[in-house]
């Protein structure tokens, strides 16, 4: 087996489960194109040429338009399934129209994002050759994809309208300023059973549950933390992504192991509060990275917008661990916007609009066990206050044994999938969006579906406490 093809098929495992389970935040994977405007031209950056993964079509509606459930398909531009290419119209004043054409290749070639909660939605294909409208100054992740194996070379035109400022359409016959360049691909022949062998046998655990723990251990890929109803019940849960269907989770059934790779300097500026200049604490990123869980926070749930109308207020009641706990969103300018502090005065409470998913920075002072308290409170449409309380439980640092910190007994499943379609898969980046220090990579743009996470803070009790 050649080289390209074994370094394609071992990403293919990843893929194959997370074709529509992570979001992309566009780190890792090469950008599909990037549009800027030079006077009255309009340019493509972009690589010639791309990776591509082989996987298996899910079984959901939104992805009909690649075929059947079960059929093979090439992924370009990603070798994890967790980090997609972008399409980046940031430095174009004007909206691009954008389409994708094939010059050669033996099937049809698409182009799609995502929508909402993380439906796929159809951008462009060589099939129907129509182009689709691309915001300026917007970034938005992508995936191409093929359907059958071999060699193709796909044409992404880009017009502007001169004239009105905005593109009006493939730039044939009309006075428009057009920009296009072309991508290399090969996808290379495999079986639908060899296919479904990577994915199920061959896939990295990625953080799943370990041998001697009665608790599901999560080490790497994303979660979310957030309330709903459960056989009408108000209750608070954990939303495992990790996999093709999502699965909701009892929190008392599941640790969050966070290893050392996750230890960060804390740089000079307004983290006075995290510690010393230079000190190392462990930090879960508001941006997602590779090899360390992702956890946000998740009022999405069609329970909560159905039955909730107004914001959930989300109270940190106590901590129980070695060190300090904080969660802080990275501000526009580098700053921090500090939600949860246990170094002050315990309960604190920030309130978070219905129908919000989003990601901050989780830090801890020192390693060791650590259970968070926290509680998750609404009005419900009928007025009742409902309260739910619950422990996140994690165990920090390499030395520390995640079963330590297990207080359940199960293995946390209870509701694959969320009882939802629509409310499956990719969720996309929400939040400032901005590049995290330590991480040391390109700046991470927005991407679809961003909320603004945070109506009010407030510190109900630790006020009075402090007073």
């Amino acid at each position: 087996m050649r080289p390209h093809r074994m370094a394609a098929l071992a990403g293919a495992a990843a893929l194959a489960a997370g074709l529509h389970a992570a979001p992309a935040n566009a780190e890792e994977a090469e950008g599909l194109a990037e549009f800027a405007t030079s006077g009255a031209r309009l340019k493509i950056d972009a690589p010639s040429e791309l990776e591509t993964v082989p996987s298996l079509v899910p079984e959901r509606g939104d992805f009909a338009f690649l075929g059947a459930p079960g059929d093979l398909v090439w992924i370009a531009g990603t070798v994890d399934g967790q980090t997609f290419p972008t399409l980046d119209a940031a430095a174009v004043d004007a909206d691009v129209r954008v389409s994708l054409a094939k010059t050669e290749g033996p099937g049809d070639a698409w182009l799609y994002t995502f929508e909402g909660a993380g439906t796929a939605a159809p951008l462009a294909s060589t099939a129907v050759g129509a182009p689709f409208t691309l915001t300026a100054g917007t970034t938005t992740p992508v995936v191409l994809a093929v359907d059958e194996p071999g060699e193709y070379t796909l044409e992404l035109v880009a017009t502007e309208d001169q004239a009105k400022g905005t593109v009006a359409a493939t730039g044939r016959g009309q006075a428009t300023t057009a920009a296009r360049t072309t991508y290399s691909l090969t996808a290379e022949e495999i079986t639908t059973e060899e296919a479904q062998a990577i994915a199920t046998d061959e896939q990295p655990n990625s953080g799943g549950a370990q041998a001697g723990t009665s608790c599901e251990i999560i080490a790497d890929g994303h979660i979310d933390i957030g309330p709903r109803f459960v056989d009408g019940a108000w209750t608070a849960q954990l939303r495992d992504d990790r996999a093709a269907e999502s699965v909701w989770r009892e929190l008392d059934d599941v640790v969050l192991q966070v290893p050392d790779t996750a230890l960060f300097p804390i740089p000079e500026g307004d983290f006075d509060f995290l510690g010393e200049t230079g000190q190392e604490i462990y930090m879960l990123p508001q941006v997602q990275a590779s090899g360390i869980v992702w956890p946000g926070w998740n009022t999405q749930d069609p329970s909560v917008i159905e039955g909730v109308p107004g914001a959930i207020e989300w109270n940190l009641a106590k901590v129980d661990g070695p060190g300090e706990f904080t969660i802080f969103l990275t501000g526009t300018f580098g700053g921090a916007e500090v939600l949860f502090d246990s170094s002050e005065a315990l309960p604190q409470t920030v309130s978070i609009p219905r129908n919000t998913h989003a990601h901050g920075n989780w830090t801890f002072s020192e390693p060791g066990v650590y259970r968070l308290t926290v509680e998750f409170t609404a009005t419900t449409g009928d007025g009742e206050t409902v309260t739910a309380t619950k422990d996140i439980q994690l165990a920090v640092g390499a030395a520390v044994d995640p079963d330590e910190a297990c207080s359940g007994g199960g293995s946390g499943d209870t509701d694959p999938g969320g009882g939802d379609e629509d409310d499956n898969g990719f969720l996309p980046t929400t939040g400032t969006g901005r590049l995290l220090w330590g991480l040391g990579a390109a700046a991470v743009a927005v991407i679809v579906g961003a909320v603004i996470m945070i109506a009010t803070r407030k510190r109900r009790k630790g006020a009075a406490d402090a007073g």
